[in-house]
């Protein structure tokens, strides 16, 4: 495995953005994973939306990729990570940072073009909307 996506990520892919729709279509499905809070943020959004359309499309999603658990590992690598963040007098919203724990947890890269994540220190972050 060598990406884990973020939820803005997945959304790009579900609403049709042309370069994150192409780049994921690319990836192999051993490469690519999803956090369980970025399943729960979709959940949440389909369930906020009531939008029978959006709820089959992220479950047709979360059937078809993996999905990591936000496990002991996972939970040490946020916590360390927000404590560290918050003494630099930057916050990050929790479901960023247990992705980012997540990511940092499983030695992957994080797509995701959110600029709080891209200030975390240590994760490797791309891009698919840009490319970088």
């Amino acid at each position: 495995m060598k990406y884990l996506l973020d939820t803005c990520t997945v959304s790009d892919y579900l609403r049709g953005v042309d370069s994150v729709v192409k780049r994921l279509q690319k990836s192999k499905p051993s490469e690519v994973a999803i956090s369980a809070v970025t399943a729960m943020e979709l959940h949440y959004g389909a369930a906020r939306r009531q939008s029978p359309k959006l709820t089959a499309s992220v479950e047709a999603f979360l059937a078809d990729i993996t999905i990591l658990n936000f496990d002991a590992d996972a939970a040490e690598h946020a916590g360390f990570l927000r404590a560290n963040m918050e003494t630099k007098g930057r916050t990050i919203a929790l479901a960023d940072c247990q992705i980012a724990g997540s990511a940092l947890a499983h030695s992957l890269a994080l797509v995701t073009n959110d600029r709080d994540l891209k200030r975390v220190p240590g994760l490797k972050v791309v891009d698919w909307r840009t490319g970088r």
